[in-house]
C-alpha cells in the first residue's frame, strides 16, 4: 500500500506546478535563509506566559484585597486605576506571548509591567488622604512579578533593582498614612521578598543564558556549513582548472595545430562560463541511470529491506555529479528521520524517477506523521540536510507533506536546465 502511494504521488508531484504541493515545497524548504526564531526568543515567550499566567492568578487575589485597603482611604477612582496599572501590563503580556502575531509586543510590556506598579505605588502614596488602622500590604504580596518581567529583556542587575524597588515601594505603601506603623517589620517583609524572588531571577537568568548559547551553537553550525559549501566551491574551481584549464594548455604546447586543441579550449570556456553564471551542469555530468545506482546504494547502506520503485526514461536527463550528492545525502536524512520518528510499525517505500528532465526522489511512510508547522526550523535534519542541501541547487525543490496520523511523503526534485528554459516540471 504505501509503495502504491509513493508512486501515485511521485506522479501527482511530477505534473504539479501550483496547488498544495507546490505551496508545502515553498514554504518549508524553498528559503535557506529564513531564519527562525532563536532559542532565546522562545525561553523568553515560556516565561513571559508563565509571568502573565502568575498576574492572571495575582489579580484575582490582590485587586479585592487593593478594593478593601484602599476604601475610605484613597478617592474611589484610585482602585480601578491601580488594578490597570499594576495588572494590566503584565496579563497584556501573557496575551501577546500566546498570540504569535503580537509577539514583538512582549519585550515593551515587560518593561512597562513594573513601571505600571511604580506609578501605582506612588499614586497611593501621593493621593492617600487619611489614617488607616491597618498596613496596606497589597503590592508587597506580588511585586516580585515585576523583577521577573523585566529580566526577560534586560540584565540581570535591572532585573535585580526593579525587583529591589517594587519591594521597597511596597513597603512605603504598607505604612504609609498607618497609625503607629512597623516601619521596620515591612522593610524586613520587603528583603525577604527581594532575596526570596532573587533566587528565581538567577534561574531565569539562567534559562535565558543557555537560550544564548544555543543560538550561538546552531550560528557556529550555519556558519560551518557555510564554510563547507565555500570548501566545494573552492574544490570544483581546482577540479576546473586541473580538468579543463591546464589541459588544454597542455594540448597547446604539445601541437598548437592539432584541430582538437579548438574544441578543447571551447569546451574550457564553456567550464569558465558555467562556473561564472554558477551553473553546477557545467561540471562533470553522470548518466540518468547511474544517478540511480548511486541513490540506490546509499539508500541500501541505510536498509536494505526497503522497497525501491525506479522509473527511468530512455531519453533520462543527465545529472552533475553535485546535484546526485546532494539528492543522495538529502535522501538519506529522510530515510533516517522516518526510521527514527515513523514508528515501529510503519513501513516506508521509496520511488526513484529520472525523466528526459526531472530527477526525483519520493520517501513515504504511513507512520506517526508531525505538524511540519510545529517543526523548528533550525531543526538540523530539515534545516540543513534536506533544505539546504536542495534549496542551494539551480533547480532544485524540496517538499514535506504529513500531519499527525496521516504519515509522512518527502519529495526532492532536480529540474535540468532545458526544463527550468522552458518551464517544464
Amino acid at each position: 500500500m504505501v509503495t502504491r502511494t509513493v508512486a501515485r504521488q511521485s506522479r501527482s508531484l511530477t505534473g504539479i506546478r501550483g496547488g498544495n504541493q507546490r505551496i508545502l515545497a515553498a514554504r518549508h524548504f524553498s528559503r535557506p535563509d529564513r531564519r527562525s526564531a532563536s532559542e532565546r526568543d522562545r525561553v523568553v515567550l515560556a516565561l513571559a506566559r508563565f509571568i502573565g499566567f502568575g498576574y492572571v492568578l495575582y489579580a484575582v487575589v490582590v485587586i479585592p484585597q487593593l478594593v478593601d485597603e484602599a476604601a475610605n482611604l484613597l478617592p474611589g477612582w484610585y482602585p480601578p486605576v491601580a488594578a490597570v496599572l499594576s495588572f494590566g501590563f503584565g496579563i497584556a503580556m501573557l496575551v501577546s506571548a500566546l498570540v504569535k502575531p503580537w509577539h514583538r509586543a512582549v519585550g515593551t510590556l515587560a518593561i512597562l509591567a513594573p513601571v505600571g506598579l511604580i506609578v501605582a505605588g506612588l499614586l497611593w502614596l501621593v493621593a492617600s488622604r487619611s489614617q488607616a488602622d491597618a498596613p496596606a500590604s497589597w503590592i508587597l504580596d506580588f511585586a516580585g512579578l515585576a523583577g521577573l518581567t523585566v529580566i526577560l529583556v534586560r540584565p540581570l542587575w535591572e532585573g535585580i533593582l526593579s525587583l529591589a524597588t517594587c519591594k521597597l515601594l511596597g513597603a512605603a505603601v504598607a505604612v504609609n498614612n498607618v497609625v503607629d506603623p512597623d516601619v521596620w517589620g515591612a522593610v524586613e517583609e520587603a528583603f525577604f521578598g527581594i532575596a526570596f524572588t532573587s533566587v528565581f531571577l538567577l534561574l531565569a537568568s539562567r534559562v535565558l543564558k543557555i537560550g544564548s548559547e544555543l543560538d550561538e551553537s546552531r550560528d557556529e553550525t550555519e556558519r560551518a556549513v557555510a564554510r563547507g559549501v565555500a570548501n566545494v566551491e573552492l574544490a570544483r574551481v581546482d577540479a576546473l582548472i586541473h580538468d579543463h584549464v591546464l589541459s588544454t594548455f597542455n594540448a597547446v604546447g604539445a601541437d598548437r595545430d592539432d584541430p582538437r586543441v579548438t574544441a578543447q579550449a571551447a569546451g574550457a570556456l564553456a567550464a569558465l562560463e558555467g562556473l561564472v553564471g554558477g551553473d553546477p551542469a557545467a561540471f562533470s555530468d553522470i548518466p540518468g541511470r547511474e544517478v540511480v545506482a548511486r541513490l540506490r546504494a546509499v539508500i541500501a547502506e541505510l536498509d536494505s529491506d526497503l522497497p525501491v520503485t525506479v522509473e527511468v526514461a530512455d531519453d533520462a536527463t543527465s545529472c552533475p555529479i553535485e546535484v546526485a550528492a546532494a539528492l543522495a545525502e538529502a535522501a538519506a536524512e529522510a530515510v533516517r528521520n522516518s526510521a527514527e520518528h515513523a514508528g515501529d510499525d510503519a513501513q516506508t517505500a521509496i520511488f526513484l524517477g529520472i525523466s528526459r528532465s526531472l530527477v526525483q526522489v519520493v520517501i513515504a511512510d504511513d507512520g506517526s506523521g508531525f505538524d511540519p508547522d510545529a517543526v523548528p526550523e533550525d531543526r538540523l535534519g530539515l534545516a540543513l540536510s534536506i533544505r539546504h542541501r536542495i534549496g542551494v541547487l539551480p533547480g532544485g525543490e524540496a517538499a514535506v507533506v504529513s500531519s499527525p496520523g496521516a504519515g509522512t511523503t518527502v519529495s526532492l526534485r532536480w529540474l535540468s536546465d532545458l526544463s527550468r528554459r522552458v518551464g517544464v516540471s
